[in-house]
């Protein structure tokens, strides 16, 4: 077991230990090694000033994507490679992307650039010839309020391709690779003391080498707080929000990063991310890619879970209503055993789940869409990207010439939790399918949610809401019939 994280920030390695470990990675760039470029704004992953290039091992190579280092705390980055806008530089010569920033004035206070140009060499890491939607896809998560994003989009299409280096090609992996390889399989414990206005309070981190290490630390700490993407917990202990004593990351437990099909089941491990489960679902759930295409900048999808999103319980969380209707199951683990969980059993009241204090979420699971069953997905919010959702809704149906066999409805944003309508789903089954029912159906779901008013819309607004999109899904099946047919 050590007491250091062992990381490395542009190609140097660094062992970082005690409270440092215990501070944002923005933080530490900036007043701890002085790289300065990384500018922080916002402190939530929102305007991707801070935006830096993470290396992952991913089949024995690193594994280059963009990410927010204002939510990403030091913790978290065991056997990781951090490269800032500093290291984009090479043996004196301007990254491409630079260059091509400064010809084509892509920068006016420049506050916000060193941002835009990591996660435009982020972009090329990813695909050599860009069109312009590549390039907006690839920039929802950096803003920019004085030079207009044209200019911008203007300098990475003066690109040429070929000039644009990997991150592979500008680092030498094969230290690090060596160095990961020895030192991932470690454990990690760190402890502090942390003295505030003169209230001392002893900080631990932990970090579980094994699955059997983590619940065993669970079971010793019961209020450590897990952290895997840590993009909603590290935006409360920036705003100070929360302050956990005792954290336990799962950086170093690969075995719980998997999508496979397996005795009739897609399982999904924990430790999947936003953006792998969008390469997945763009065939096998299209409606979930869709809704996952505007969830999160790609900063937030390259490390924010799905487990994250379940474990959090927040009523507009934008993965339960898909797994809502889908019947999905959660596998929660303690020492004690393992034990399987419907999603819509698992939230009891606001923030209040099933899971105890000594358990784990170890795998999500669920079956296929069946030929015949029809799915949407519906997210309502202020703005198309990058936006906390105000009402969701997921809808499965299953119909035979013209008759209702089955369906399923759950509802976010108007209740303590994601709802089910069981009234309006048992009025809908046996039906036909037309647009009548579908209005009587409406008008029966606005009687069983309990929305509140609050700063992003009136409870009337989503009592309107919650007719409106039976209507809507009415009208996309049909459309989608009359296409088939």
């Amino acid at each position: 077991m050590r007491d250091y994280i062992l990381l490395y920030i542009n190609g140097k390695r660094y062992q970082v230990a005690g409270e440092q470990i215990f501070q944002p990675l923005s933080d530490f760039l900036r007043y701890e090694q002085g790289l300065t470029g990384t500018k922080v704004v916002c402190a939530e992953g929102d305007c991707g000033a801070c935006t830096a290039l993470l290396g992952s091992v991913k089949e024995n190579k690193l594994t280059y994507e963009v990410f927010n280092t204002c939510i990403q705390y030091v913790y978290q980055l065991d056997c990781q490679h951090v490269v800032t806008v500093e290291g984009l530089k090479t043996n004196g010569t301007l990254h491409p992307v630079q260059q091509s920033m400064i010809d084509h004035f892509g920068s006016q206070c420049g506050y916000c650039t060193p941002g835009f140009v990591v996660a435009i060499a982020g972009i090329f890491e990813k695909k050599k010839v860009l069109s312009e939607q590549d390039i907006r896809d690839g920039l929802t998560g950096n803003l920019c309020r004085c030079t207009g994003y044209q200019p911008i989009i203007q300098a990475v299409l003066a690109i040429t391709p070929e000039t644009v280096p990997l991150m592979a090609e500008c680092f030498s992996d094969e230290a690090m690779l060596r160095d990961f390889e020895q030192y991932s399989t470690n454990s990690i414990a760190v402890e502090y003391q942390e003295i505030i206005a003169n209230q001392s309070t002893i900080k631990k981190y932990f970090n579980p080498a094994t699955l059997q290490e983590l619940l065993d630390c669970k079971k010793q700490h019961p209020n450590a707080v897990f952290v895997a993407g840590g993009t909603d917990i590290s935006v409360q202990m920036n705003k100070g929000k929360v302050r956990p004593d005792t954290i336990i990351s799962l950086s170093n437990l690969p075995d719980l990063d998997f999508i496979k099909s397996q005795d009739g089941f897609i399982r999904i491990g924990p430790k999947v991310c936003w953006t792998e489960l969008e390469n997945f679902c763009k065939e096998a759930f299209p409606e979930l890619y869709k809704i996952l295409m505007v969830f999160g900048s790609p900063q937030i999808r390259n490390v924010g879970t799905i487990a994250g999103n379940i474990a959090n319980a927040s009523p507009v969380a934008d993965a339960l209503p898909f797994l809502f209707v889908m019947n999905a199951e959660v596998e929660l683990s303690s020492v004690d055993g393992k034990r399987w969980v419907n999603v819509n059993d698992f939230y009891h009241d606001y923030k209040k789940t099933e899971m105890t204090q000594e358990e784990f979420i170890t795998e999500i699971r669920l079956s296929p869409l069946q030929p015949r069953q029809k799915m949407k997905l519906y997210k309502v919010s202020k703005r198309k990207d990058l936006d906390i959702a105000m009402f969701t809704a997921g809808m499965l149906l299953q119909e035979m010439d013209g008759m209702i066999q089955d369906i399923r409805i759950a509802y976010g944003g108007v209740g303590p939790v994601v709802l089910r309508l069981p009234e309006t789903e048992n009025f809908l089954r046996d039906k036909q399918f037309c647009l009548e029912n579908f209005q009587k159906a409406g008008r029966l779901a606005r009687g069983e949610i309990t929305p509140i008013s609050d700063v992003r819309a009136s409870a009337e607004y989503r009592w309107q809401l919650s007719e409106n999109m039976l209507l809507q899904f009415y009208h996309d099946v049909l459309e989608e019939n009359i296409s088939v047919s």
